[in-house]
């Protein structure tokens, strides 16, 4: 079941969550499991410990997707090649260029740019943040009905699918570990039974949203806390909750197709 926790800033949706593990743990339950953003990881690890007493702490695991991402790679397989850094990415999108020297139209002029190496590298990793495969651009593309729009996005679409191809040649790039982790969850039901909490994120990428899809669609309950006041819209999408809203309302529309149960 996903339970969605609602309310503003300061009105005890943390302390809830974290109480409802502290619960739990104290009464033996196993398979809890806290998702926080990175920066709360610790924060989050001490106040469990407060909460629940040292010889119950360790039944709570306080983790953010890095470290979930980890885990599993380390439990499934995915740890294995070397990880590309920054000065990696921008030589191979250099290749990735020049390999598209006689295919590009539009962009042809800058691509021998250090500036627009950057700027690619940049549209590329926006592009896997909000989960969106090459072939989908490309697909899209073909479908726009400025001629402009169809050639920019069909170039881009070619410029990311020949930066893949160089960097997986010789290295693992972690802007992909999202992707990769739900391609396990895919096959490893990893949240089968288990409880999970998310607390503190002020919204999802794409790629995380994908990764929630699967812990929704596996664990037997979910907890979201959410900063908003209520679900309904009334501002038209421009209200100070509404990206929250909309967030919340694709998390029931994630819930749904799974045959998940949505909680008041």
């Amino acid at each position: 079941m996903l339970h969605l926790i609602l309310g503003r800033a300061g009105s005890g949706k943390t302390l809830r969550v974290r109480s409802l593990l502290a619960e739990q743990a104290c009464v033996g339950a196993d398979g809890l499991v806290l998702l926080v953003p990175e920066q709360y990881s610790f924060e989050s690890e001490r106040a469990m410990l407060r909460l629940t007493g040292p010889q119950n702490a360790a039944r709570v695991e306080v983790l953010s997707f890095t470290r979930l991402t980890a885990q599993l790679f380390k439990e499934y397989g995915g740890i294995a090649g070397e990880r590309i850094d920054d000065a990696g990415r921008i030589a191979a999108m250099g290749r990735a260029l020049s390999s598209l020297a006689d295919q590009l139209v539009v962009y042809r002029r800058f691509a021998n740019s250090t500036e627009f190496t950057l700027s690619a590298l940049e549209a590329v990793r926006e592009l896997k943040l909000c989960a969106i495969p090459p072939r989908q651009l490309m697909e899209a593309s073909a479908k726009a009905g400025q001629p402009d729009l169809q050639a920019k996005g069909r170039e881009l679409a070619l410029i990311a699918m020949a930066y893949d191809a160089q960097v997986a040649r010789h290295c693992v790039n972690s802007e992909d570990d999202l992707t990769r982790l739900c391609d396990l969850l895919e096959e490893h039901h990893h949240f089968t039974g288990k409880t999970v909490v998310l607390d503190s994120f002020k919204g999802f990428t794409g790629q995380q949203k994908k990764v929630l899809e699967h812990i929704i669609a596996q664990a037997k309950e979910v907890f979201i806390t959410l900063c908003t006041d209520s679900l309904e819209e009334k501002e038209g999408g421009l209200g100070l909750f509404s990206n929250i809203k909309a967030t919340a309302r694709q998390l029931i529309d994630m819930a749904r197709r799974h045959g998940v149960k949505v909680a008041a």
